[in-house]
């Protein structure tokens, strides 16, 4: 899908196993889109190699940031859609948990434990 984050460069923060998923959160993000990522939680099914959802936290542009500067926003092939605007997102440890939380459930993950690889 062409609204997939367009990753240059990142830097792992964390990755974590989620059922049969893996979940790598990166920081310090060079994209090769038009968005501003500050934080990108990518989740891959066991034996693919491209994620099936993103969660992002995204700095929105000046002329959007009258509800806050952050946006979180969830990506996979069916939609592309900010689920909330608010600064607390630029926290890494609110995104992480967030974006773990909403993964969960879309994934249908609801009765597994995300454990920290790193």
């Amino acid at each position: 899908m062409s609204s997939f984050p367009r990753i240059l460069t990142a830097i792992p923060k964390r990755r974590f196993q989620y059922g049969d998923f893996g979940v790598s959160v990166l920081g310090e993000i060079e994209s090769g889109d038009e968005r501003d990522y500050r934080y990108v939680a990518a989740f891959v099914r066991e034996g693919e190699s491209q994620p099936r959802l993103y969660v992002v936290c995204e700095r929105l542009p000046p002329g959007q940031r009258s509800e806050g500067s952050y946006a979180l926003r969830v990506v996979n092939a069916v939609m592309d859609e900010v689920m909330e605007i608010d600064d607390r997102w630029v926290d890494f440890d609110a995104f992480t948990e967030q974006a773990l939380e909403m993964g969960g459930q879309l994934l249908g993950l609801e009765q597994e434990t995300p454990y920290s690889l790193l």
